[in-house]
């Protein structure tokens, strides 16, 4: 006896339906094709090109791998690493943000008379525009500005050359990230304390478990999602920083706050279109390893 095979009593959409959904799509589709595939696809072509930006990207000559040559293997290679060591190290900011943060979200989260005035105050920063609060950085930390004033009341008399050295440049950098970012990683952590479990910490209390003890066995491990989030998305801003040091500090190629991003935006400005997509595509490169790692890290803890 042969088995009939039941048919789906769904009835399939008809030409006319299919059409209108397709219709209601194409204006995203029409988007992701011109404002995302193809600049991708232009972008992997200009870096064979000897390219002004200037011309018609077909009237271009072909160059080969000599914007590769120029980054890398040239007399430039050494800016490139130069431009990434400065990245690196305005993203030190990154701990520092988060563990002010947990402390601000420990304050904050306590019964107090004006804690939400006080949130509101640590967000503003976050909300201001980065162009007025650089402008506002440039002041103090002149040569002559509020900082240096500050110091002399203190009994040091030599100005510290916060924008020209190429220490002290990094730190004050640093410094106006975690000013203006504190706020965000504080209110994160303290929607993560609203998740952590009262009956364990009172079950904790019971059995003469210690503040530290709670804090490092119950709620830092509540706070492990947002201490992940806050780790990727920072370092994936950190890569790409280009507005505070870019406004800051004058730049150049061999300037103490150059930035990767900063570079890119050097050989844009200067008509090198090849070789700023390639450092684009490096960037890019470098963004998705880095966070693919902290993505497998994070998976192989979850296994455990």
């Amino acid at each position: 006896m042969l088995l009939e095979i039941s048919k789906p009593k769904g009835r399939r959409l008809g030409w006319k339906e299919n059409y209108i959904g397709w219709l209601y799509c194409l204006p995203i589709i029409i988007g992701i094709l011109v404002f995302t595939l193809f600049p991708i696809i232009l972008s992997v072509y200009s870096m064979f090109l000897d390219w002004t930006g200037f011309q018609l990207i077909w009237d271009a000559e072909f160059y080969g791998m000599e914007n590769f040559k120029v980054l890398f293997t040239g007399v430039e290679k050494t800016v490139f690493w130069h431009a990434l060591g400065n990245t690196f190290c305005m993203m030190l900011n990154i701990p520092v943000s988060m563990l002010l943060g947990v402390l601000l979200a420990l304050a904050m989260n306590r019964k107090m008379p004006g804690a939400k005035v006080f949130r509101v105050i640590y967000y503003v920063p976050c909300i201001t525009s980065v162009v007025a609060v650089t402008i506002l950085f440039t002041k103090l930390f002149n040569t002559d500005g509020v900082i240096n004033k500050m110091l002399e009341v203190f009994g040091k008399k030599n100005h510290a050359k916060w924008l020209t050295d190429d220490v002290l440049v990094k730190v004050t950098v640093n410094i106006l990230i975690i000013w203006k970012g504190l706020g965000y990683s504080t209110l994160m952590y303290l929607a993560g304390l609203q998740s952590v479990s009262t009956d364990q910490i009172e079950a904790a209390k019971i059995d003469g478990a210690t503040g530290a003890k709670i804090f490092t066995k119950i709620t830092l491990p509540a706070l492990y999602p947002i201490t992940f989030y806050l780790l990727v998305t920072g370092i994936m801003g950190g890569l790409q920083l280009f507005n505070e040091p870019y406004i800051l500090v004058e730049y150049g190629l061999h300037n103490n706050a150059m930035t990767n991003a900063s570079l890119i935006y050097y050989y844009y400005e200067h008509q090198q279109m090849g070789v700023a997509a390639v450092g684009a595509w490096a960037l890019a490169i470098l963004v998705f390893i880095v966070t693919f790692i902290q993505m497998a890290v994070d998976n192989k803890k979850e296994k455990y």
